[in-house]
């Protein structure tokens, strides 16, 4: 047991630890040596003593340097095995841990190598084995967990990439290779560039490991082997450490083919459907207005009033339904400077009648003399909202417009005095055909398509909307423009 040597025997330090205690005999033979000398000094009395005393001296030097180096070859090998055997059995298995070698520092466990008294060296093998065996089953929990997770991402039907603040590939899974990749490009490395040449993607990329903010995306790409491009909604989120430095961005790409097509389909049925009752809805109303002025009687007069006032309703709402699709289907805008007062008056001429109807006030504030707008959509969208709070606010009531500038932004509030509008429906409000309450919103009137017109035209301008207000407050809407041209 005592010259059992382990897998890795610290020689040089065994070497070094030795020489210092055979060095440290030269100064206890120096002192021995001078304390021999003084003493034969003070007791020489002839010429005998001194040969004597000589011989006595060497004798006693030769036989205290032989104790001593005994005593000093016992004592580093006993502190070799107390010490630095320990020491290479701990070195063994702390190169173990760092190659992730568990298993040779369990066998050396098993096979009673590390047998030894107790102490701090003891000890100190014995919590580095315990480490050693709680990062083995980390690494097996973390092996497990990322075979899990690249199971995972591998059966998602979309394609999933991660990339470092390089724009270094960290991972892809299959549907990204087969959709973006070739045979070339199997293996998980290389750059982002390698697969798109796409400005849209790289930027959108390059954006989210600048700032660490997460982003959604829409774009169509052209895929190899493919005539139509296919349209996809990219969402990027960062990744970050967990004392949040950023340390790449995971996309992922969904296809939104069949849902893009399916409402172009869409689109384009409700403007033919429209297109196709434009023509018979004018054709009646025309007949209508004729037998009013033939009919004489009054039961006929008031028979023809309701043909031709549904009829209004009909054209009123396929020219409604035709703007949706004409908004929906991208059609561009104008992009002009348009006078806010001039606007802002000329929509309130149009409402006049409504408005003395119901006795309401008008109040403007214009602070913002003008925005970079199509000014058929902006004056559309005026109307709309103007429209809409003189039918639904109270009579000899209050109708604010407000032009002002927030934060580099141009917004338009209109404010009435009506009843309000409960919170739970601010979310749905701009839904087509959506009404709070129906009985009431029919007797007013209208096709239901108003304000999803106001939405998509702000949009289409790179604008937001919101409604605020609830129940006993009165109504504001909140139109935000960008106030740079486009």
């Amino acid at each position: 047991m005592l010259f059992r040597r382990p897998n890795y025997f610290p020689k040089q330090l065994f070497f070094r630890f030795l020489t210092q205690q055979i060095l440290g005999m030269v100064p206890v033979l120096i002192v021995a040596t001078v304390a021999a000398r003084i003493y034969l000094s003070k007791n020489i009395t002839s010429l005998e003593s001194v040969q004597d005393a000589v011989r006595s001296f060497d004798h006693a030097f030769f036989s205290l340097a032989l104790v001593m180096a005994a005593t000093v070859t016992t004592i580093s090998l006993w502190t070799a095995y107390k010490m630095i055997l320990p020491l290479g059995r701990i070195l063994v298995k702390a190169r173990s841990i760092q190659s992730r070698d568990y298993s040779s520092a369990d066998r050396e466990e098993e096979s009673g190598t590390t047998e030894f008294e107790a102490g701090e060296w003891s000890d100190l093998e014995n919590t580095l084995h315990h480490i050693g065996r709680d990062m083995e089953t980390q690494d097996i929990s973390l092996s497990r967990e990322r075979g899990e997770t690249e199971a995972i991402i591998s059966a998602i039907s979309e394609a999933v990439v991660a990339v470092d603040p390089l724009g270094n590939l960290l991972f892809f899974n299959s549907q990204f290779a087969v959709m973006f990749g070739n045979r070339d490009q199997q293996k998980r490395t290389g750059r982002l560039s390698d697969f798109f040449r796409s400005p849209d993607v790289l930027e959108a990329f390059r954006s989210t490991l600048k700032t660490g903010a997460p982003l959604t995306i829409s774009m169509h790409l052209q895929l190899k082997g493919e005539h139509a491009p296919r349209y996809f909604s990219l969402s990027i989120a960062p990744l970050n450490q967990v004392n949040g430095q950023l340390y790449g961005a995971v996309g992922v790409f969904h296809d939104v083919t069949d849902l893009k097509h399916m409402d172009q389909v869409r689109i384009d049925f409700v403007a033919n459907v429209s297109h196709e009752l434009r023509s018979p809805l004018t054709s009646i109303k025309g007949y209508a207005q004729t037998l009013k002025e033939e009919l004489q009687s009054e039961s006929s007069k008031k028979y023809l009033d309701t043909i031709e006032r549904n009829t209004n309703r009909l054209i009123a709402l396929v020219q409604d339904l035709l703007n949706l699709s004409s908004l929906e289907s991208g059609a561009a805008l104008e992009s002009n400077e348009v006078n806010l007062k001039d606007l802002t008056d000329r929509v309130l001429s149009q409402l006049d009648t409504i408005r003395v109807e119901k006795g309401h006030r008008v109040r403007t504030q214009i602070e913002v003399p003008s925005l970079w707008a199509d000014p058929k959509r902006i004056e559309q969208v005026l109307f709309n909202l103007l429209e809409n709070a003189f039918k639904y606010a109270s009579p000899g009531g209050e109708v604010t417009v407000t032009w002002t500038m927030v934060s580099g932004e141009v917004q338009l509030h209109v404010r009435d005095s009506g009843p309000g509008i409960p919170v739970e429906h601010h979310t749905r409000i701009f839904e087509r055909f959506y009404r709070v309450d129906s009985a009431r919103n029919r007797e007013q009137g209208g096709t239901g398509l108003g304000l999803a017109i106001v939405k998509h035209i702000v949009q289409r301008h790179g604008g937001r909307i919101r409604v605020q207000g609830g129940p006993g407050e009165g109504t504001v809407f909140v139109c935000t423009f960008p106030a740079e041209k486009k």
